[in-house]
Order: C-alpha cells, then structure tokens, then sequence
C-alpha cells in the first residue's frame, strides 16, 4: 500500500502482538534481558534503542565494505570482531526495545512497524558480513546462503499474516540461535583466519562425500538444510491453520485462506529466485557482486515491509511488484 487509508489506520490502531516458539537460549536470557531493562534510562525513546542496534550493524558492514568490498579476500582480523559485536548489539538490543516501552507505556503498533522494518534492512546487512567472513564472493554459494536465511525469515512474516502469530522459533532452535550463530562465525573467522573457509573440507572433516568441497562451501551447506527446514515448518502451519478460527477483529480485510497464502508464496518465491540468479553469476568488475547484493537486500526488505504492514492493518497485501521488475530486467 501507498499509504495508510482511514481503515488501515484503523486496523492498525487495533493491533495486536501475539509470539510463540521461545526457545530455551530465550528462556534463559529472559532474567538478564529484564534486569538490563530497568538499567535504560526513562528518557530514552524504544526507537532509538532499535535505530542503535541498526547502526551498529551498518557500521560494520560498511568497514566490511572497505576492507573486502566484493566479499572476498582478507580484512584486517579485527573487522570480523567488529561484526560478531555488531550482531551481539544487535540482537540485545532488539529484544530490549520492546520491554523498555512497555516499562515506559510507550509501546504501540507504529513502534512494531518500525522495529520490523529496521530487521528487514538488518537481514542483508547480517548475511553481507557473513559472505566476508566466509569468503565467498557472487556464486552458487553466495546466492543459496542468502536464500537459505532469507526464506525462513519472510516466511516468518508471512505465516504471520496468516495465523496472526509470529513464531520465533521451533523450542529448539530460532532467531536468538540464529544469530549467535553468525556471531560466532565471525569469532572463529578473527581466530584462524579467513583462510581457514577457503581451506578443502576433508582437512577438517575426513568425509569422502566432501572431497572437492571447501569449509565456507560445507558452512553454506548447514546454512541452507537448517533455512530450509525451518521454512517447511512455516509452511505446515499456514497450511495446517483454518482461517475461519480467527477471530474477526484480527481478520480484517486480510486476503486469506490457502489460495490467497499461495498467492502470496508464490510473488515470494519469485522475488527470491530472482535475486539469487542474479547473485549466482560471478562479477569481476570491482564492488558489483556488493551492489547486486545490496540490491537485492532493499527489494527484499520492500517485500517484507509490506507483507507486514499489511499486517498489522489488517488489509490485503499490495506487493511491490516494480521491485520484482527491476530485479527481473537486472538480471
């Protein structure tokens, strides 16, 4: 949508937040994340704490830039410390922006809006940096590894627009995982080095199905089973549901039911496949691979601010066809 009509608004201002699928790692942080909470000063707007997070990360994709501006290569080992903080900061932060509003009744649908918006632009920013501490630059490898984290996350958004429920995770494994597991690919990257992903799998892992394959190729793989994985589960939900169980005032104008929900996958999966092919081509012209990727990342981030946008108004889904347009002439 263009804009937010009256009934949008509307939709909007009756909005309601409902989570599932904490994971143990969520349980166990919850002590800390309360006490860190009380800690933020009163004056300090939840926004903000959300817009910090943010930076944070695009500071150190934009280091990551300066030092491997295609993804490949050696940075200074310092850099990747810089990026497993930056996600660190990130993920505290974003999980303490919500409680401090609801410390500080500030909380409200159009700060949701804001802190999901923000996370959409942070996908990209978080799998840029990866792709520098893997050392993979435009390939097969690079395109699959987004994919395989971006699928699984708007698939997050658009089972919500489905069920009304966002689900953070399968009680095992979720976003908190997720992102620690970034972090401590970069740790391990400032430990050996970078050369440690571009080193032939079988050094580290005597398995003959691996011959030929290097580690960052073997990162990828994982990277790819456990997106894909979580991703069946999205969809069994939306499949599993029956719209007519929701109630009214959380239905709205929503274009539901399995023919829309397929609708819907399907404009997703176009405006992922897209992406990928143009990120699975090799580029030999300096900081073209980043400007694809960079691409990609804010036609995706669109996509996904609309879907829940569409939301959290309770109206259709109005997908940003252009970007898929521009992303199809692109490639």
């Amino acid at each position: 949508m263009k804009y937010l009509t009256k009934r949008g608004l509307d939709g909007l201002k009756a909005y309601q937040y409902k989570a599932q699928g904490y994971t143990y790692l969520d349980n166990l942080h919850k002590p800390f994340l309360d006490w860190a909470a009380t800690k933020l000063p009163l004056w300090l707007a939840p926004n903000l704490i959300t817009l910090m997070g943010t930076i944070a990360l695009v500071a150190s994709y934009l280091t990551s830039a300066y030092y491997t501006p295609d993804f490949e290569g050696d940075a200074p080992l310092w850099t990747y410390l810089l990026s497993a903080f930056a996600v660190v900061f990130y993920t505290i932060l974003d999980c303490l922006d919500g409680k401090h509003a609801r410390r500080t009744n500030t909380s409200g649908p159009l700060g949701q809006l804001f802190d999901h918006g923000c996370d959409a632009l942070s996908v990209n920013l978080l799998l840029a940096n990866i792709a520098c501490s893997l050392s993979i630059g435009c390939s097969w490898a690079h395109a699959l590894g987004n994919l395989g984290v971006m699928f699984t996350w708007i698939l997050a958004q658009w089972e919500e627009y489905h069920t009304s429920v966002m689900k953070y995770g399968n009680q095992y494994y979720g976003v908190l995982e997720c992102n620690y597991t970034l972090a401590l690919v970069h740790v391990l990257t400032c430990i050996l080095g970078p050369a440690f992903w571009r080193s032939p799998a079988t050094k580290y892992l005597p398995i003959a199905a691996l011959e030929g394959w290097r580690m960052n190729d073997f990162a990828i793989i994982l990277m790819i089973c456990v997106g894909f994985y979580q991703a069946s589960c999205n969809i069994w939900n939306v499949w599993s549901y029956q719209t007519s169980s929701m109630p009214a005032k959380e239905r709205g104008h929503k274009q539901l039911a399995k023919g829309a929900a397929a609708a819907h996958f399907i404009i997703i999966i176009t405006l992922l496949v897209l992406g990928c092919v143009w990120l699975w081509q090799p580029c030999e012209q300096l900081y073209l691979c980043r400007a694809q990727n960079a691409g990609f990342g804010i036609a995706y981030a669109l996509m996904a601010s609309q879907l829940i946008m569409a939301h959290m108004c309770k109206e259709p889904f109005q997908a940003p066809l252009w970007a898929i347009v521009c992303l199809a002439v692109g490639n």
